[in-house]
C-alpha cells in the first residue's frame, strides 16, 4: 500500500477504502457483448464499469522511501557529494532480472511475495540496483543517465540493463560487462519488447548529430572496473552524416529495434492495406510497451489519440516507402519490425499518465490507460491467438470500458502462483475518490 502511495505521489489518507478483483468479475453485473473481435472499421464498445465486487480496508504503514536513498547514505560524504540532478526510480520483479530467464512455472513459484520488489534507483550518471537495504550492483556512466529498463534480447538467455545516455545507448549484463553503442541521432526513450529494445527517436532524430562525442564516450567506458570485470565496446563504426546509408531507413525511422547488442538498430515500418510504409511520425511518442507481450502503447499529440499497436516481425516481401520512395534492399528485406495498429482511441487531451498490463479472468491481456485529468482508468482487453504455447499469435482488440480512478496498479499478490497460458494472473488495485 505504501508503495502504492508513492508509486503514484499520493497523499493517501490513513485508511482508504479500494476495489480489489479482476475486471472480469467487476463486469459480472452485465450483459457482455458476443466474444468475437470487431469490424475493423467500428471501434470496439465502451461502456461504464460496475463496482468491484470485493472492498478491502488498507492502512497507510508509513511513507514509502526509494531505497536507492539509504544505499547513497550508506556510501556516506554527505548530501553535498551526492549529484545535484533529482532521482527517480522503479520496482520491478525479480524474475526479470533473473539470469538465465526462468521458465513460466519456476517463475510462478519464485514470485515475488517471496523476495519481494527490486528497486532501480537512478540519479545523474549513477544507477543502483537493489533489494531493501541489500545492494546487489552499482552502476556508472560517462554522461548523465536519460533513461534504464531491462530487457532480454534474441538469442540471449540473460536479462540485460539497457541504459540510454545522450549520445549512447550501453547495455550491461548482469555481470557488468557492457556493450556500448555510439548514437547518431538523437534518442529520447528506450523501451523493452519481448525481443529486444525499441528505440524512440527525438522529434529532431532524424537530424544525425556528431559522431566524435559518441566515440569518446564509448572510449570512456572501456576503463577497467573492479565490481563489474572486463567492458568491450561494439565492434561498429559510427555512421556520418557523410558516410551514412540512408538505404537502411535508419536514420529517417522515428522507431527503431535492437535484437542484439552487437547489431545496429533496425528501422521499422507500419502495416496499412496490406502495405508496409516507414514508421516515421515523430509525434507517435511511445508511452508503454510489454516485454512478454510484442505490444506498444503510443500518444500522438497532433491528433489527441492513443493507440495499441502489435510488434510483428514476420517476414515480407520487397516494400516500397511512398513518400520517401525508398527502395528496401534486398539483403535485409526478408525481415522487417512492423507496427499494426490493434485499436485507437480519442479519450484525452494528452497522453495517458501511467499504462499497464492487466489480465482477465481467463487470462486474456488487458491494457490500462490511466487518465488523471478524467481521473478514469481506460481498459482495453485484448483477444490473442494462443495455439502457439511459446508466442501470441494474432492479436485484436475486444472490448473496452473506463473505472473511476485516480490512481491504479497492477498487483499479483491475490494470485501469485496462479497462471493461464503465457501470462500470470495480474489484478488491478484502484483508488477511488470515494
Amino acid at each position: 500500500t505504501s508503495s502504492l502511495a508513492a508509486a503514484n505521489n499520493l497523499e493517501a489518507p490513513a485508511s482508504a477504502t479500494t476495489e480489489l478483483g479482476s475486471p472480469h468479475q467487476a463486469r459480472r453485473h452485465h450483459i457482455l457483448p458476443p466474444h468475437s473481435p470487431p469490424s475493423s472499421s467500428m471501434p470496439p464498445p465502451e461502456r461504464e464499469m460496475a463496482p468491484a465486487i470485493g472492498s478491502r480496508q488498507l492502512t497507510v504503514l508509513r511513507e514509502f522511501r526509494p531505497h536507492g536513498l539509504a544505499a547513497e547514505e550508506a556510501d556516506g560524504g554527505g548530501p553535498e557529494a551526492r549529484p545535484l540532478q533529482d532521482y527517480d526510480y522503479f520496482l520491478f520483479d525479480p524474475s526479470v532480472a533473473a539470469s538465465p530467464a526462468p521458465a513460466p512455472e519456476d517463475e510462478a513459484a519464485s514470485s515475488s511475495v517471496a523476495d519481494g520488489d527490486h528497486e532501480l534507483f537512478i540519479r545523474g550518471n549513477r544507477i543502483i540496483w537493489s533489494t531493501g537495504s541489500r545492494v546487489h550492483k552499482r552502476y556508472a556512466s560517462p554522461n548523465t543517465v536519460i533513461m534504464a529498463c531491462w530487457c532480454r534480447m534474441e538469442a540471449l538467455s540473460d536479462a540485460l540493463l539497457c541504459v540510454l545516455q545522450v549520445d549512447t545507448l550501453s547495455i550491461y549484463d548482469v555481470t557488468g560487462e557492457v556493450v556500448s553503442i555510439p548514437l547518431p541521432y538523437a534518442v529520447s526513450s528506450i523501451w523493452s519488447l519481448p525481443f529486444g529494445i525499441l528505440l524512440q527517436k527525438s522529434s529532431d532524430g532524424g537530424r544525425m548529430v556528431s559522431s566524435s562525442s559518441s566515440l569518446l564516450n564509448a572510449r570512456d567506458l572501456t576503463r577497467p572496473n573492479k565490481e563489474f570485470g572486463l567492458n568491450y565496446n561494439v565492434a561498429c563504426q559510427a555512421q556520418t552524416p557523410e558516410s551514412a546509408n540512408k538505404s537502411d531507413g535508419t536514420i529517417i525511422s522515428s522507431h527503431l529495434i535492437l535484437k542484439h547488442p552487437l547489431e545496429v538498430p533496425q528501422a521499422t515500418y507500419f502495416e496499412e492495406r496490406s502495405r508496409l510504409s516507414m514508421m516515421k511520425d515523430f509525434d507517435e511518442k511511445t508511452i508503454w510497451t510489454s516485454d512478454r507481450i510484442p505490444l506498444m502503447a503510443s500518444y500522438h499529440k497532433g491528433k489527441f489519440q492513443h493507440s495499441v499497436w502489435q510488434v510483428d516481425g514476420a517476414t515480407y516481401q520487397e516494400a516500397m516507402d511512398d513518400n520517401a520512395m525508398l527502395s528496401i534492399p534486398r539483403d535485409i528485406s526478408q525481415h522487417k519490425f512492423a507496427f499494426r495498429k490493434i485499436w485507437q482511441g480519442k479519450c484525452s487531451q494528452s497522453a495517458a499518465n501511467k499504462v499497464f498490463l492487466a489480465t482477465d479472468i481467463d487470462g486474456m491481456p488487458i491494457i490500462c490507460f490511466l487518465l488523471h485529468e478524467q481521473k478514469t482508468l481506460l481498459a482495453v482487453r485484448i483477444q490473442a491467438d494462443e495455439s502457439n504455447e511459446e508466442a501470441f499469435g494474432d492479436i485484436k482488440s475486444h472490448i473496452s470500458w473506463n473505472i473511476p480512478a485516480f490512481a491504479a496498479a497492477p498487483v499479483v499478490v491475490t494470485r501469485p502462483r496462479a497462471r493461464v497460458g503465457l501470462l500470470p494472473f495480474t489484478d488491478i488495485l484502484i483508488l477511488t475518490p470515494e
